[in-house]
């Protein structure tokens, strides 16, 4: 975060997930650091390759655990 409303809106956004979880999130807001761009070929990686990504996305078991944890979007 760069700003003290930045810091207000992360916060309540971290409350608010961790009520919807009922768990606490350990994952801390910190200030804002240097922050380097990926290459071009890294950008919108998902619409250049979506044959990989989506071979990615279920291999790596993300999807599940999201839905695990948070069940079915409505």
């Amino acid at each position: 975060v760069e700003t003290p409303e930045e810091r207000a809106a992360a916060e309540a956004a971290l409350a608010d997930a961790q009520a919807a979880l009922g768990k606490p999130i350990v994952t801390p807001v910190r200030e804002r650091t240097t922050f380097t761009v990926a290459e071009d070929y890294h950008q919108d990686y998902y619409k250049k390759n979506p044959l990989r990504y989506t071979t990615y996305r279920t291999g790596c078991g993300r999807d599940r655990r999201i839905s695990a944890l948070w069940g079915k979007a409505e």
